[in-house]
């Protein structure tokens, strides 16, 4: 009687197992969360993003809280990646900024902490025009520089079948790059699942991503190449897409990338960087880097 009952308990804890097993199967969780369809023209979701970093680290440059949000407020985007942003710090009069900016534009919003900073923290910050559900931080390889961060958001978006990861970023700026490699290999470890992130955020490889961010690197630099093996950078045909420095742009250091997992059509990219007003801002005078504003439609996820 005995041995039967152990048989019994037995064949129940297998099939609890199982069951378990099956409903959390890794393969049917990417597939039900965010299947492959394309979409026709007239149904495409559409979403407007953007990245800018504020220049809160800039020496002796005493940001302003009303003109930044003007700035913001003006691009109308549904979501935007600052980079440069200070917490707390004497050096910015012991200021909540991505706190402040999210009021005056009236967005919601996350800080993500990078580094301690002048008795408080300094990183990045993500506006979102819609609830952020759920925020990762993460600590990039920073060999003996500055620590760096990366931000990954989870944010549904009004339109969208699947929920849209943001990852947003602010690389190493050293002339010498090697730090910004592996800066980048650490995204695409993400990308390719190294991590291990499924119970944090169960669909994340197969989702709806988007990475924004101040790389620090020109397009045709061997970082941002290393990220397009997982990334597509966002550009359209005749934009000059320099932002750095604002007063007379050289550099295209702040960049968009859509997941190579999915195709998105670029409706409009905005570099306001010619030294003329755009939407009533005369943006040199915001930031020491020029805001990248993307128009995109999503195609097939």
């Amino acid at each position: 009687m005995q041995k039967k009952s152990l048989i019994f308990v037995f064949i129940g804890l297998f099939s609890l197992v199982f069951n378990t097993y099956a409903m959390d199967d890794l393969l049917e969780t990417q597939y039900y969360s965010s299947p492959n369809k394309m979409y026709p023209n007239d149904k495409q979701p559409e979403i407007t993003i953007a990245n800018y970093n504020i220049a809160g680290g800039l020496r002796k440059h005493k940001m302003d809280l009303d003109l930044v949000a003007k700035a913001i407020k003006s691009m109308d985007a549904d979501i935007v990646t600052l980079e440069e942003v200070d917490q707390n710090t004497t050096r910015s009069g012991n200021l909540d900024q991505a706190k402040i900016l999210a009021e005056k534009v009236g967005m919601y919003y996350v800080f993500g902490k990078a580094t301690d900073m002048d008795s408080g923290n300094y990183g990045n910050a993500i506006l979102s025009k819609y609830p952020i559900e759920k925020t990762k931080i993460f600590p990039l390889p920073s060999g003996d520089f500055e620590q760096r961060a990366l931000m990954l958001s989870k944010i549904n978006v009004p339109g969208f079948d699947s929920p849209i990861y943001i990852f947003n970023t602010h690389f190493d700026w050293h002339e010498e790059d090697d730090v910004r490699l592996s800066q980048a290999r650490f995204i695409n470890s993400i990308v390719f699942d190294d991590l291990d992130l499924d119970e944090e955020f169960p669909n994340l490889v197969t989702g709806i991503m988007l990475l924004l961010g101040d790389f620090n690197s020109v397009k045709n630099d061997r970082v941002i190449k290393e990220l397009e093996k997982y990334w597509s950078l966002v550009k359209q045909e005749n934009v000059d897409t320099r932002t750095w420095p604002a007063g007379n742009p050289g550099l295209d250091l702040d960049h968009i990338f859509t997941s190579r997992n999915q195709k998105w059509y670029v409706e409009k990219l905005i570099i306001p960087n010619d030294g003329n007003e755009w939407n009533n801002v005369h943006w040199p005078l915001v930031s020491d880097h020029i805001p990248v504003i993307a128009k995109l439609k999503l195609v097939e996820q």
